[in-house]
């Protein structure tokens, strides 16, 4: 007896800090997702230059000019020169040279791009490339225009071209950096984003962006340091502060993860998933009212966070056995109108179960959620912890080994079993449950359980 319960504290131990590590890596990935380019990126001095830049005609390597497409061109520019932006552009739109010049389209491209008219910049762009497909700076515009409109898959294949016909500038290898960054390609984004350095070393987008690369390539310290750069340039945007607590987070630096994001704080720039990232590390560093006080901010702002978001706090509340507060994260993302999201409905029903207020009637709401989806997870696994506690030891084991076919919930099932299994002393089949869950899970403490219990098992022959 007293070796099942020694084995059973090593499990429950377990599952406390899987449940631990669940929560705080939601919250990390949540922050750390890739940021979008910052909107202050387009009117940085940095790319401002890049892009001015290409207005200049480059014949060597480019569609030639005729004379009046020439003269036109300087039309515009003397226009452009005098702040008649809107002059210039009726001028280019209502040539009859347009239709038949890749320059002149180009240069049209260009006026509605830094009007904010995206989508017609596009489309001139793709029509000088119609007229001359090698217009290395065509190319190199439509992936600035895309990108800004979202199109990244579209605009890598434009970069790329641009680059093979020579171009070598720091905004084309950084938007060659962001779009790859988006998509995963951590190594070949990191490349790009230091070779936009070189020529454009200060550019808080790119330094963003290699810290982002660092943190997927494990080499998060110099994230960190990165970091401290970009939110010295840009201390008003606080994505990047939300993004080095989120590493610092990995880090296991939660104080100094606190830290980071209280500046923004101050300077009320947090958005409300940041500010409840905030109250998740108030609430695991014990500071109950500060975590409050952060939540009743998160809720009071117009765009409210999101569930997901919710559901971690709320869990990490309940997990210290802050009954009151987690009521009040459920209370607070209900709709005024409608049915409960499945996701609050479950967090209701723990709630009422582990602050053993109404835990009858939290068993048969999670007994509802299953009727309704069989395969949750989560709500197997709670109900049958009620079940366990409740003494019914049958039922328990018939809601783990349902969950243990969900792929979320598979690891921790388990280890549940393995749990009540020892409980019982059926210490092989506790055995063969560990090793289901480490072929999951593998590493850490329940290897070291594995072998323990294997042993146990030895001296038993």
């Amino acid at each position: 007896m007293r070796q099942s319960r020694r084995a059973n504290r090593v499990l429950f131990k377990y599952l406390i800090i899987g449940c631990s590590l669940l929560v705080v890596g939601y919250s990390s990935s949540k922050a750390a997702d890739p940021l979008p380019l910052s909107a202050s990126y387009w009117k940085d001095p940095s790319f401002q230059k890049s892009f001015n830049g290409s207005y200049r005609i480059e014949a060597r390597i480019e569609p030639s000019v005729s004379t009046e497409e020439r003269g036109l061109l300087v039309e515009v520019q003397e226009l452009m020169a005098k702040g008649d932006r809107k002059s210039a552009l009726a001028k280019v739109k209502g040539s009859a040279l347009t239709s038949k010049s890749a320059a002149l389209k180009f240069n049209l491209g260009n006026l509605q791009f830094e009007d904010g008219e995206l989508e017609e910049a596009i489309k001139a762009y793709e029509e000088a490339l119609k007229i001359y497909p090698s217009f290395r700076r065509a190319h190199r515009n439509l992936a600035m225009a895309q990108a800004r409109d979202g199109e990244l898959e579209e605009a890598l294949e434009h970069l790329i071209e641009a680059m093979r016909l020579g171009d070598a500038d720091g905004a084309t290898y950084g938007l060659l950096g962001y779009c790859r960054l988006q998509r995963g390609e951590w190594a070949s984004a990191l490349q790009a984003y230091r070779m936009a350095q070189l020529s454009q070393p200060d550019t808080a987008e790119w330094k963003a962006g290699v810290a982002q690369c660092l943190q997927n390539l494990n080499a998060r310290d110099e994230a960190v340091a990165m970091l401290d750069e970009v939110i010295r340039q840009r201390p008003e945007e606080a994505a990047y502060a939300s993004l080095q607590a989120s590493i610092l987070i990995e880090l296991g630096r939660q104080e100094e993860a606190v830290k980071a994001l209280e500046l923004p704080r101050r300077l009320g720039r947090l958005d409300a998933e940041s500010l409840l990232l905030l109250a998740d590390l108030h609430l695991r560093g014990q500071r109950v009212a500060d975590a409050g006080a952060v939540v009743d901010e998160a809720f009071a702002l117009e765009k409210k966070p999101e569930l997901g978001r919710v559901i971690s706090v709320t869990a990490t509340a309940m997990m210290n056995g802050e009954w009151e507060l987690a009521e009040v994260l459920v209370e607070k993302a209900a709709p005024v109108e409608g049915e409960l999201p499945r996701g609050l409905r479950l967090a209701g029903a723990r709630l009422k179960i582990e602050s053993q207020k109404a835990p009858e009637e939290g068993a048969a709401e999670l007994e509802m959620l299953i009727n309704e989806d069989p395969t949750d997870g989560q709500a197997l696994m709670a109900l049958g912890r009620y079940e366990l506690s409740a003494g019914n030891p049958g039922k328990a084991e018939l809601l783990f080994e349902q969950a243990s076919a969900v792929g979320e919930t598979a690891a921790d099932a388990w280890v549940e079993l393995a749990r009540l299994k020892v409980d019982q002393r059926r210490y092989e089949a506790a055995l063969k449950a560990v090793e289901r869950a480490i072929e999951i899970r593998p590493g850490g403490e329940l290897e070291a359980y594995r072998d323990g219990l294997t042993n146990l098992l030895k001296a038993g022959k």
